[in-house]
């Protein structure tokens, strides 16, 4: 009943009725490809990786349609039937929401989410009320989703991680106020709705933490 109650929320956010205030906190993204790399992992890769990724918010401040959203941890495991970084690439999405948040933060938080980054998640199938755990700083962050994900990235040293005719690939799926190259040090997925798993233990600077703040 409940996952009823939010995808309902979900996709009827335009009907709430409240007031907005910027919306700003951390930011984690992991993919299944390098964004900093040399050529020929870039051509590697292009055609037969990059089809997954792991976004996760940590919501500092805001309203959304009158709700506060401080506090709030949502995460988003994406699928593409091609690389994500082709805007044409078909996406699929599992969400989920912290269960330790009151059910209308829970509510309010989602359907920013689909507001805000619709285009990003594709079709939702399916919400998940679970733990999250979001730790990001300086240093590096790290993200863990009930038992269905754990993720550990630390700053890209991109001297010691890349070759040295290495460069960027990608940007953020997302618009970042700040961006901090990130290497993985472990990926672990296995969830619900995508029907995928996959453990990827390679350093490999596959992704990014920093900071959002959205009007």
């Amino acid at each position: 009943m409940f996952k009823q109650l939010l995808m309902a929320a979900l996709w009827s956010a335009a009907g709430l009725i409240g007031q907005d205030t910027p919306i700003s906190g951390h930011y984690l993204e992991d993919r299944s490809s390098r964004v900093y790399g040399c050529p020929c992992e870039f051509s590697g890769e292009y055609a037969s990786a990059g089809r997954e990724a792991v976004l996760a918010w940590k919501i500092e401040s805001g309203e959304y349609q009158g709700q506060g959203l401080a506090g709030l941890r949502l995460a988003a495991v994406l699928a593409g039937n091609f690389t994500l970084s082709d805007p044409t690439s078909r996406r699929r999405s599992a969400l989920f929401v912290d269960a330790g948040s009151p059910a209308e933060q829970r509510r309010a938080g989602l359907a920013w989410l689909q507001a805000r980054y619709g285009d990003a998640l594709g079709q939702v199938l399916g919400i998940h009320v679970l733990s999250i755990d979001l730790q990001i700083d300086a240093e590096g962050a790290a993200l863990r989703i009930g038992d269905f994900l754990d993720l550990r990235m630390r700053r890209a040293k991109v001297e010691e991680d890349t070759p040295s005719w290495a460069f960027l690939l990608y940007d953020p799926l997302t618009k970042l106020t700040s961006a901090t190259l990130g290497t993985t040090l472990r990926s672990q997925y296995s969830g619900p709705d995508l029907q995928m798993r996959w453990t990827r233990d390679e350093a490999a600077v596959t992704g990014y933490y920093g900071t959002f703040s959205l009007k």
